[in-house]
C-alpha cells in the first residue's frame, strides 16, 4: 500500500535591507507573517521597509518578479503599542 504525503513548501527566505537591521521583535513577527503569505511562491525576497499606516503594517519587497507591497492588518492592541 502506497502511503501519500502532502508536504507544505517552506516559507521563503528573506533578507533585511541593511536600513531595516534593527526592527523591534514584533516589527520582524509581522514581516514574517507577511513573507509566509508567499510560500509556494518565491523562493527568497528583500525587505526594504516596514511601517504602520494606521492599523495595517505594510511591509515592501523586492522580488525576483519585482516589487511587492504586502499589507498586515494589526490588532486594536498592536496600534496603540505602535502609536
Amino acid at each position: 500500500m502506497l502511503l501519500a504525503v502532502l508536504i507544505p513548501p517552506p516559507p521563503p527566505m528573506f533578507t533585511l535591507s541593511p536600513a531595516l537591521m534593527e526592527l523591534p521583535a514584533e516589527e520582524l513577527a509581522g514581516v514574517e507573517r507577511c513573507v509566509a503569505s508567499l510560500s509556494g511562491k518565491l523562493a527568497g525576497v528583500i525587505v526594504t521597509d516596514v511601517r504602520i499606516r494606521g492599523r495595517h503594517r505594510v511591509v515592501v519587497l523586492e522580488t525576483s518578479l519585482g516589487p511587492m507591497v504586502i499589507s498586515e492588518r494589526l490588532e486594536p492592541a498592536s496600534i496603540h503599542a505602535a502609536a
